[in-house]
């Protein structure tokens, strides 16, 4: 084979790659990335209560409320913070958990204390 055939093959093997300017991958968002999904309020709740206790060594007595947000979602939880004898005079902390749409615990911030006896006017 002479050198110019050898060139000529060579090159001839070589196909270009196309780009096109619009991509139809199928992904959604500017930055291709599809956007995260949504937890349930049971999933959301589940997991503020196991990452809470995880984080903090704080028993979780019981969740009270869960609630969507714009972000995703704040659970409300109950947590033992001082056992005392009798039962009734336990230190009781009020939280609330955010989680991001994904069920990501973003955070969280003690709203209230309270005697475990203590009952809410209705």
């Amino acid at each position: 084979m002479t050198t110019s055939q050898s060139n000529r093959s060579r090159s001839s093997s070589v196909t270009p790659i196309k780009r096109s300017s619009s991509r139809s991958s199928g992904s959604s968002g500017s930055n291709g990335r599809r956007p995260a999904k949504r937890v349930s309020a049971g999933a959301a709740a589940k997991r503020a209560r196991e990452e809470f206790t995880e984080l903090t060594q704080t028993p979780v007595e019981r969740v009270t409320g869960v609630q969507r947000s714009d972000s995703g979602w704040v659970v409300t939880l109950e947590g033992l913070e001082l056992r005392r004898i009798p039962e009734t005079m336990d230190v009781l902390g009020i939280y609330q958990v955010e989680l991001s749409a994904s069920g990501q615990v973003k955070g969280w911030t003690r709203v209230a204390r309270c005697y475990r006896s203590q009952v809410e006017d209705a």
